[in-house]
């Protein structure tokens, strides 16, 4: 082979090369693998049955629903702001709750450059508390994967800001798996194992703690702690100001009404909440209303709204009014305003 033949050799081989790298090199869009915990309504999933006032009933709780709304609320918040999204399920059966080596197998060929696995968390003991955990592979401060402690710091930071919630502690909590679980030297937490990408275990509250359970059977709030995720998420891959739309959200409780639950209560939890309560939303003469639902959280949530200046109004279903004012919804950012009303529970 003679001298032009050699440096055409290389030169092909260099293009094939070449291509091949650009090939392997991150998409200009974000990419984050989803793992919504558990699945199917099985011994695993954690059922907790509670007695719930507002429908005079007992009512199943299971963490794998409330995942996977999680989930789902994630997935379509992040697309349209433009991320690519992979995700271990989006239905909720038992043949959805893979394998902890599977579920790291598809994230590891998956190419993303975040994995989030969502949860929630429960004591296990008669003290309740609620408040948002980051787990990441690693010791406290020395994540497996760098940058993971920071992602769960961004994150967790967003969480604490819902004021939809009462939060027994002043601040979220962020840990290694190996330093927060005594399991023996490196084992930590299953679904973070095998774990080779950026990224965290969010155990967004305590399901535990009554009046966040009855919170986490609302739809809305479970979208709201995405929007809250999709923020944290925003913050690392520097895209916090790329979407530009607001929510709204609350809560509608009686300070005539005190709750009477076996369990302790913290902050505004001490008060009942108003079932199907309607809220309504109103600028330049269009409205919107939501109607709280009838397991005693008294949530209202009104998500992707245009920047501006709102009327906020909340009434009983007998139209007393329990609050009125106005909020200013800015980009990226959540508006809270709870109602803490003189009219009594049940005499409305």
């Amino acid at each position: 082979m003679n001298t032009i033949h050699r440096i055409l050799a290389a030169l092909s081989i260099t293009l094939v090369f070449g291509c091949l790298a650009w090939a392997q090199q991150p998409s200009v869009a974000p990419r984050v693998f989803i793992n919504p915990g558990h699945g199917g309504h099985d011994s695993n999933d954690r059922p907790s049955p509670f007695f719930n006032v507002g429908v005079s009933d007992t009512v199943p709780y299971y963490e794998s629903d409330s995942n996977i709304l999680k989930g789902k609320s994630l997935m379509d918040i992040l697309r349209k702001k433009g991320y690519e999204v992979m995700t271990t399920r989006v239905n909720n059966t038992s043949a959805d709750d893979l394998d902890l080596f599977e579920i790291m197998s598809l994230a590891a060929n998956s190419g993303a450059d975040m994995f989030f696995a969502i949860h929630s968390n429960a004591t296990g003991v008669k003290r309740k508390m609620n408040f948002p955990l980051g787990l990441y592979r690693g010791e406290t401060g020395k994540p497996v994967a760098a940058g993971s402690d920071s992602i769960s710091r961004l994150i967790m930071n967003h969480l604490f800001e819902n004021r939809a919630t009462s939060w027994t502690r002043d601040n979220p909590m962020l840990a290694g798996d190996w330093t927060f679980y005594d399991w023996g030297p490196k084992v930590g937490l299953g679904v973070l194992r095998y774990n080779k990408l950026p990224g965290l275990l969010s155990e967004g509250s305590f399901h535990d703690y009554i009046p966040e359970r009855c919170r986490l059977l609302n739809h809305e709030y479970c979208w709201l702690e995405a929007w809250n995720q999709s923020l944290g998420i925003d913050d690392w891959f520097g895209k916090g100001n790329s979407y530009g739309k607001g929510v709204v959200a609350g809560r509608l409780l009686s300070k005539s009404s005190p709750r009477s639950d076996s369990d302790q209560l913290f902050g505004d939890d001490n008060y009942r909440p108003f079932n199907h309560a309607r809220v309504t939303l109103s600028r330049g003469g269009k409205k919107q209303v939501y109607y709280t639902d009838y397991v005693e959280n008294g949530f209202f949530l009104f998500p992707e709204l245009e920047p501006g200046e709102y009327e906020l109004v909340a009434e009983t279903a007998a139209a007393q009014v329990l609050g009125r004012c106005k909020v200013t919804v800015s980009p990226n950012k959540v508006t809270y305003r709870n109602f803490l009303s003189e009219v009594p529970v049940g005499l409305n």
